[in-house]
């Protein structure tokens, strides 16, 4: 009964080096979309406040009633806030395609 004998270094240093490399590349990655992402909404964002008033009315309120908000209860009940509508939004749309699927495999069957 033979055994194989590994011989020489192990794997584990480049294996850690090209983790570290393939990470700090999707964190650059993921970064530069962000970016390029917040570049573009602000200036849709410009475009529609300077182009639209009834969107310069609804923003204005919105960042009023956000500011309120802020200074009666602090950043992290903002943050919270946020990521609840965040969260709200995203479960209407997980129901809306659960319905629509629904809908499909009920016509599917129908045929």
């Amino acid at each position: 009964m033979g055994y194989k004998v590994k011989r020489g270094s192990t794997p584990t240093d480049s294996s850690i080096k090209e983790m570290f490399l393939s990470f700090m590349r999707r964190l650059a990655a993921t970064v530069i979309i962000m970016a390029v992402m917040a570049a573009i909404g602000y200036f849709l964002y410009q475009f529609a406040y300077n182009a639209f008033p009834v969107f310069a009315i609804a923003a204005d309120d919105v960042a009023k009633f956000v500011k309120g908000f802020y200074h009666e209860h602090g950043v992290w009940a903002t943050i919270g806030m946020a990521g609840f509508i965040c969260l709200a939004v995203w479960a209407f749309g997980e129901e809306a395609k659960r319905k629509d699927r629904q809908k499909q495999a009920m016509n599917e069957m129908m045929k």
